[in-house]
């Protein structure tokens, strides 16, 4: 029999590139009958207390995770840690890690522009921004601000893209490391979105190098998608996992209530942490 419960284990807060502040976060699942969630921002633990905290409040179990950033053969790849002790020493120090470098890369993205033309500091973007994750969403956000983009989606286009004139390709702890830390802290590493389009290859090399889990539900994923890689979980001996990745207003619209994973597989990841 199926424990009853809605959770979703894959949500952000304003501390990295969401829109909701924590608590108001867990009130949102807590309206939309949501049991448990996870809060997880990218490269950042700072919102998690307060999630706790409010969840405490409202009777809505939140489970302190991160969204940590890889590379995959070249190719950006994401890991969430579930789980996870958000005090743990290893883990705090990749984190640190990584926002030295987001920081870095600001500056570099900044002085790219300006050789173009376009005035804009990394201070410009670095003060307005309410959490500890600055990303290349905030400098598009800032352009527009600024007068000097239409929208999000043009100073991509335009600028801030792969191939653009502002381009800054971002560090990234290898995802051996990434799974190593999380298991380190207590936690259990999730293939974070694997894709519209199954990669098995891609799937079992990060298996491979620890992650413990699959993001198989997904706002994206069609039924036959997400039952692809349920089957593909259970071929390699792992987890599944799965949530709405909201993010708020943040990205054109929020995906929250629209993924809930089953408790089942909740327990199950649970039981695969540390």
């Amino acid at each position: 029999m199926t424990r009853p419960g809605r959770a979703d284990l894959h949500l952000h807060t304003h501390c990295s590139d969401g829109s909701y502040e924590p608590r108001e976060l867990v009130r949102r699942a807590h309206d939309l009958r949501f049991t448990v969630i996870a809060v997880t921002d990218h490269d950042t633990v700072a919102g998690v207390d307060d999630a706790v905290a409010e969840g405490e409040r409202l009777s809505v179990r939140v489970i302190p995770g991160v969204e940590l950033s890889t590379l995959d053969a070249d190719a950006d790849t994401h890991i969430l840690g579930l789980f996870v002790d958000h005090r743990n020493p290893a883990l705090l120090k990749l984190i640190e890690h990584a926002a030295a470098e987001r920081r870095q890369r600001l500056r570099r993205i900044a002085e790219l522009l300006q050789d173009i033309g376009l005035d804009i500091s990394a201070e410009d973007v670095s003060n307005h921004i309410e959490g500890g994750t600055v990303g290349r969403l905030h400098m598009a956000e800032a352009l527009v601000k600024h007068g000097l983009a239409s929208s999000v989606s043009e100073s991509f286009l335009r600028y801030l893209g792969r191939n653009r004139p502002a381009y800054v390709a971002k560090w990234s702890p290898g995802p051996q490391e990434c799974c190593r830390v999380i298991h380190e802290a207590g936690g259990v590493a999730v293939l974070a979105h694997p894709g519209d389009v199954v990669d098995e290859q891609k799937v079992e090399r990060l298996v491979e190098a620890g992650c413990r889990a699959i993001e198989a539900y997904y706002p994206t994923y069609s039924r036959s998608l997400t039952e692809t890689y349920v089957k593909l979980a259970g071929r390699l001996g792992v987890g599944v996992s799965g949530g709405s990745d909201c993010h708020g207003s943040r990205k054109d619209r929020s995906f929250l209530g629209t993924v809930s994973l089953p408790m089942k597989y909740v327990d199950d990841l649970e039981r695969r942490k540390g």
